[in-house]
């Protein structure tokens, strides 16, 4: 090894450069191609497979009894239906560790801002999938509010903004939450947490259903004294304490604005993604790989649903949180809607 650094310090700047470039790609490709053997066929779900030969890279192939067709590991993968190279995704892990802004992280993986753009869309969407199951006895829970963004011209779109349409960035703020919407947040004591989108207010049934969905069925939750918790934690113990001692979620709010703050506006469409991007980075903090390493290894063995297609047709802040789930829980992602 000492050898082999020796002659690399005597190489030319140029070469130093190529050989920089061909041990990313060949890194890239060692953690891409490490998924294992599968669970079940990712096509039809079948847990019945068997070996079937390999493919011309010699990676190992099943063929399943359900279906009757061959995979490998990553069929239907995020990295085995994009023509980018797996460098390329590692080099967009990295970025993405680091929420940098769309530009900077279009011009460091070499790619356009539309395709940055959309590859950030399927990044959030199987960081969306990889998150696990909020954890503890006791939750503190609260709503917290951003402003309401629908970019775009809508001129010509089937829905009304019920409002004057304004450039991006200019008259948001309004007296009072008209114009703003709520996304309901919940921390534990093991510093578990969820952030979930929901309709314009803490109302009754949103907060029934983020409870429904996202609290341990034995816990108990403390919450300001607003009338909709009262009768939403479907029987688990309530304590109602002030806003201000909530600290824990308090503590959860500023980071998340923090967070979201960095980009300058997010389409309340895309809130969602954004709100699993955060909770994802919160969840493995403390992971003993590096933050880094691990999202990329998310995106070597992670599937995604909303193609390009679908992702310009996601759910608009005005459809019930109701309609979202239901709808969500059809297609297997939470913020797509057809």
């Amino acid at each position: 090894m000492d050898g082999i650094i020796d002659q690399v310090r005597r190489m030319p700047l140029a070469e130093k450069r190529r050989l920089a470039e061909a041990l990313r790609q060949a890194i890239a490709e060692e953690l891409a191609s490490g998924g294992g053997e599968p669970d079940r066929c990712p096509r039809c779900g079948c847990p019945a497979f068997v070996r079937k030969g390999r493919d011309a890279a010699g990676r190992q192939r099943w063929l399943c009894r359900g279906c009757g067709r061959t995979f490998g590991a990553g069929t239907l993968g995020l990295l085995a239906r994009s023509k980018l190279p797996a460098a390329a995704w590692m080099e967009f892990a990295a970025c993405m560790a680091d929420a940098l802004p769309l530009r900077e992280t279009a011009a460091r993986v070499g790619v356009s801002l539309y395709t940055a753009w959309f590859m950030r869309m399927r990044v959030c969407e199987v960081m969306g999938r990889r998150l696990l199951p909020a954890r503890g006895e006791s939750f503190e829970m609260d709503g917290t509010y951003f402003p309401e963004s629908m970019p775009g011209n809508h001129s010509r779109g089937w829905f009304g903004l019920g409002r004057p349409a304004h450039r991006t960035g200019h008259d948001a703020s309004r007296a009072g939450l008209g114009g703003s919407v709520c996304v309901l947040c919940g921390v534990s004591e093991t510093g578990d947490c969820f952030c979930e989108l929901a309709d314009g207010a803490e109302d009754g049934p949103g907060v029934a259903l983020v409870a429904l969905r996202r609290l341990p069925a034995a816990c108990s939750v403390a919450t300001d004294g607003r009338r909709s918790y009262a009768g939403s934690l479907g029987g688990r113990p309530r304590e109602v304490r002030p806003s201000r001692e909530l600290e824990m979620v308090n503590s959860l709010h500023s980071r998340l604005k923090a967070f979201i703050g960095r980009f300058n506006g997010v389409s309340n469409r895309r809130l969602q993604r954004y709100l699993d991007w955060f909770c994802w980075r919160e969840q493995f903090r403390r992971s003993a790989r590096g933050r880094r390493e691990l999202l990329f290894a998310h995106e070597a063995s992670g599937t995604y649903v909303c193609t390009r297609e679908l992702t310009h047709l996601e759910s608009h802040p005005f459809l019930s949180l109701a309609n979202r789930v239901s709808i969500g829980e059809r297609y297997g992602y939470m913020s797509m809607v057809v």
